[in-house]
């Protein structure tokens, strides 16, 4: 006989929690570990996606940062944008600078602050990486338009309720 675990092994996790008295937490269970588990099969595709071009995700997300403002921004605006402690974007910006797809410049009005500003190379392989997700990850997530919004929805009200929102921030349209 196959276990759920063969299977699925949040589905068994699901079934051991009731198993164990644990059935008013068993959907919780399912939701977080299914999520974590989304994360990872997401960042996995985005990673193979972007591989032949010589980016991970993680770089994309500060390339397309800067892309964005004008090609450039503090590093301590990009750690807060980007929601990661500022030992990891010192990494990411050291891989890319290594890449000539950045530069850190010293900021003109603040000697403690340094500024990463995206190369024209880095402005290029952003566009390409740009394309490459949206053909290959974003157009088609294997749901419908409906059942995004509706995931996006929730998964923002799920941040909202945990600090990861300001309150006051508008819901998804």
């Amino acid at each position: 006989m196959t276990r759920d675990f063969d299977r699925d092994p949040i589905l068994a996790a699901y079934h051991l929690w009731i198993e164990n008295g644990w059935e008013d937490c068993a959907d919780g269970l399912a939701a977080v570990t299914s999520i974590i588990r989304v994360r990872q099969v997401l960042t996995q595709r985005a990673d193979q996606i972007l591989a032949p071009i010589g980016l991970t995700f993680s770089r994309y997300e500060v390339l397309v940062h800067l892309y964005f403002n004008d090609g450039e921004l503090p590093l301590a605006q990009l750690g807060k944008r980007l929601q990661i402690h500022q030992t990891s974007i010192t990494g990411l910006v050291d891989k890319l600078e290594a890449q000539d797809l950045i530069r850190r410049t010293r900021h003109p009005t603040d000697r403690r602050s340094t500024i990463a500003r995206m190369t024209p190379a880095g402005r290029q392989l952003v566009t390409e990486a740009i394309t490459r997700l949206n053909a290959d990850l974003f157009r088609d997530i294997g749901l419908s338009g409906d059942e995004v919004q509706v995931l996006f929805t929730v998964l923002t009200k799920m941040r909202r309720s945990w600090g990861d929102l300001d309150v006051t921030s508008p819901a998804p349209a």
